[in-house]
């Protein structure tokens, strides 16, 4: 899939993360990656593997103590692409859309989207 597309379809411009998170399947216990996109409705990962596209996951987040008092968070999400990271093709770019989140924890993703991204302003679909 060509990655121009991919941005031009996007609804939302997404937002770099100044700090890296660990991001964890639920159902295996095993990390995936760490977070360094992040939107309202998605987010996007650095793994050491690649993921298959149109998969469900529970995932957990990892949080500083800055963000919440909480150690972290768990929502639902999609794969909806995955490449070869162009700096360090040893790791691959993996973008979900997030299907499910507590509106407790949409509160969280916005803080960190507030506190460590760029301050441009959305509004965090609660689901």
């Amino acid at each position: 899939m060509d990655p121009k597309n991919i941005s031009d379809r996007r609804k939302l411009k997404r937002k770099k993360l100044a700090y890296y998170m660990l991001v964890v399947d639920v159902q295996t216990q095993q990390t995936i990656g760490h977070l360094v996109d992040i939107t309202p409705i998605g987010l996007a990962i650095d793994s050491q593997k690649p993921i298959s596209l149109e998969k469900d996951f529970r995932l957990l987040l990892e949080l500083t103590s800055d963000i919440s008092n909480k150690s972290q968070i768990t929502f639902s999400a999609r794969t909806k692409w995955c490449r070869r990271d162009e700096i360090e093709p040893s790791l691959y770019d993996i973008g979900f859309s997030i299907t499910a989140i507590t509106p407790g924890d949409a509160a969280i993703i916005q803080r960190l989207s507030d506190k460590y991204a760029a301050r441009d302003s959305y509004s965090f679909p609660l689901r």
